[in-house]
């Protein structure tokens, strides 16, 4: 009697266990991306001006940040797929990098600015990526 109930003890706790893993590992599987530190605090802002046939990229980082750098291509969207109309890039020795660029930019159609941006502050860079759609 006394073998029955410690094999009886042993199998729940052993399901017991193996439930907890299982959890554990379901949580482990969710667990989101790594972000870089300041991907909340830099803000992109892309717009497409019609009339200037120009397209601005700014890049506002935290006041900690010392260096900016940033790629950007403009796309025009098409039937199936997009266009590559112009690519830029700019970088400056503050925490605020603009730039802007002349482009063959028609009224009504939808274009795509896609950004790449990289600060540095306290001797690392981080690197913050952003897709801006913009209909004219």
């Amino acid at each position: 009697m006394y073998a029955t109930r410690k094999t009886a003890v042993s199998k729940l706790l052993a399901i017991a266990m193996a439930i907890a893993m299982a959890l554990t590992m379901t949580v482990s599987a969710f667990a989101s991306d790594v972000q870089p530190y300041y991907d909340s605090e830099t803000t992109i802002a892309g717009k497409v001006n019609v009339s200037s046939k120009t397209f601005t990229v700014t890049v506002q980082g935290p006041s900690s940040v010392t260096k900016v750098k940033m790629e950007a291509t403009l796309y025009q969207k098409k039937l199936i797929g997009r266009e590559e109309i112009s690519t830029m890039s700019a970088s400056s020795n503050s925490a605020r990098c603009s730039k802007s660029q002349s482009a063959a930019i028609e009224k009504g159609k939808t274009y795509v600015i896609e950004v790449t941006a990289q600060v540095y502050s306290g001797g690392a860079w981080d690197t913050i990526e952003e897709t801006i759609t913009v209909k004219t």
